[in-house]
């Protein structure tokens, strides 16, 4: 088995409040806090992930560089800043909030124009708050069709749908080095 490692850089984007730390936090460290701070400028974190791909016979170590991007829209020079260098991104809504989810065109775009069309995972946080939801499953699935995402209903306080957040865009980001490292590739 062939075992590589690779670092690559993703952004947490969306609007103020929408829990984009405390899915890191939850990631990371596995733990949620719900005093809200605001995030001031952007936070770092890294956690690695293990790929297999027996197929292959390849194993992948991949350290996620995750960046937590200030949330306040009229940051927007600061934002191009932070995304430079991004290879992937997770963009987060608030099931509880329709704007949020309005705002999801705004987010990816920026990152695009600045990183080119890297892949994309949307997270629909607070999924625990059944009884709030202002955004419908079809207007998500619109959205991530829109944008060829895949999406996921999560929740950062009860850590549903968090791991499968990060290791489909884990998956997303191996899936170019599996074509160019797999047996019998040049």
């Amino acid at each position: 088995m062939k075992f590589l490692d690779y670092s690559k850089k993703i952004v947490l984007v969306g609007d103020a409040a929408v829990g984009k730390t405390s899915l890191i936090r939850r990631f990371v460290i596995d733990k949620f806090d719900d005093k809200y701070i605001v995030t001031i400028g952007t936070k770092t974190s890294r956690k690695q992930m293990e790929f297999k791909y027996e197929q292959q016979d390849l194993a992948i170590t991949l350290t996620l560089n995750i960046w937590d991007i200030i949330g306040q829209k009229e940051m927007k020079k600061l934002h191009t800043l932070y995304f430079k260098g991004s290879e992937g991104v997770i963009v987060v809504c608030d099931m509880t909030r329709a704007d949020t989810l309005a705002s999801v065109p705004e987010w990816l775009n920026g990152v695009y124009e600045c990183c080119g069309k890297v892949p994309a995972v949307l997270a629909c946080n607070k999924a625990d708050l059944k009884d709030e939801f202002a955004i419908t499953q079809d207007q998500i699935d619109a959205m991530a069709k829109q944008f060829d995402m895949t999406s996921f209903p999560c929740s950062a306080k009860t850590g549903e749908n968090v791991e499968n957040i990060f290791n489909q865009i884990g998956r997303k980001l191996c899936e170019p080095i599996v074509t160019k490292h797999a047996t019998g590739a040049a």
